[in-house]
């Protein structure tokens, strides 16, 4: 069985089903980002191509062929997305994309029931429990260890840019309490604007910094904005004898990296492999998706380590992100009460 319909549970329930497994895929149909679009990194489309759903995710998209930061200073730099062999990132509309990975589970041949989990210790008839819940962690939060490494509270917006002609770019800025980031939403007349601070955020200032500030023609955003709390850390393993955590519930990035989608729809395989050692009790598979989910947290965190660096800032928001990343290499099953 695996809870949650996002694109980690959609694509391990669709890698499953068509491996032959009896599959269940449990989705609450809660639109939790109806008001935000999102970059999915080009880098996802062989997934997607394999799924079936390629055409008709682009189709509801609106590429983005160029990647520019202030980063750190006050100079833009750029970088072309026809560097990238699979393709430009691509906005898209987050509600429509599950939606499409959903109906390719169920065409696979998994079961798509609509409800939601009131009490996760029901699940355990299931032989193998899959947590795609997200960073809520329904399933897995009291029985996989946990490192939580950052929490920041992400401001959304939708605005109309300055200029009304097609802006197909990114911009990531970094700001003295946190940064930046704008992007074209899927129909390409809007801008998804993004500000990421510290928790609680009380003092929440709507005034971006200079180069977002001129992409947005100078206008004072709304006082009323949408609100996330992006958690940033791993399970440390992802796996128990009856349960493995996917998506988010797995390893969940920073913001900054525009790659959750991409490491959800990524580690799909590896998660369904070992879904299926474990149904036939080899714990070979786990330990290797372990593997993939740790390399995936190193690369994560030696990049985010690099950008935040080169920022130069001295703010409370930089300082405290300066300080190294616990790094912790168990890779064994959980078993009683964990850090959550």
């Amino acid at each position: 069985m695996v809870v949650g319909g996002g694109p980690a549970g959609a694509a391990v329930a669709w890698q499953l089903a068509t491996a032959g497994a009896a599959v269940t895929l449990v989705h609450d149909h809660r639109d939790r980002w109806r008001p935000v679009g999102q970059q999915l990194a080009g880098a996802a489309r062989p997934v997607l191509r394999a799924m079936g759903v390629l055409d008709a995710v682009v189709a509801e998209s609106a590429p983005v062929h160029e990647a520019r930061s202030a980063w750190p200073g006050p100079e833009v730099d750029s970088r072309s997305a026809i560097l990238n062999p699979f393709g430009p990132p691509l906005a898209v509309e987050r509600s429509r994309l599950d939606a499409l990975l959903r109906a390719a589970a169920g065409g696979a041949g998994a079961r798509l029931v609509r409800d939601h989990v009131r009490n996760p210790a029901d699940g355990q008839r299931a032989a193998v429990l899959v947590d795609a819940t997200g960073s809520s962690r329904v399933l897995s939060r009291t029985r996989l260890r946990w490192t939580c490494l950052d929490r920041l509270r992400c401001a959304l917006w939708k605005a109309a840019p300055a200029d009304p002609a097609p802006q197909p770019w990114s911009l990531v800025e970094a700001a003295p309490d946190g940064w930046w980031y704008t992007a074209p939403d899927p129909a390409g007349d809007r801008l998804t604007v993004m500000k990421v601070g510290d928790l609680p955020g009380a003092e929440d200032r709507r005034e971006p910094p200079e180069h977002t500030a001129r992409r947005l023609g100078r206008r004072v955003l709304p006082a009323t904005a949408d609100y996330r709390v992006a958690t940033v850390g791993y399970a440390n393993p992802p796996w128990s004898s009856r349960l493995v955590a996917v998506g988010d519930a797995a390893v969940a990035v920073d913001p900054l990296s525009s790659s959750g989608v991409r490491n959800a729809l990524r580690l799909a395989g590896p998660a369904a492999a070992a879904v299926l050692g474990l149904l036939d009790g080899d714990t070979g598979p786990a330990h290797q998706y372990a593997r993939c989910v740790r390399a995936i947290v190193d690369e994560h965190l030696d990049q985010r380590g690099h950008f935040v660096m080169l920022t130069g800032g001295h703010g409370p928001f930089w300082e405290k992100r300066r300080r190294p990343a616990v790094r912790s290499g168990v890779d064994r099953p959980a078993s009683g009460r964990v850090d959550h």
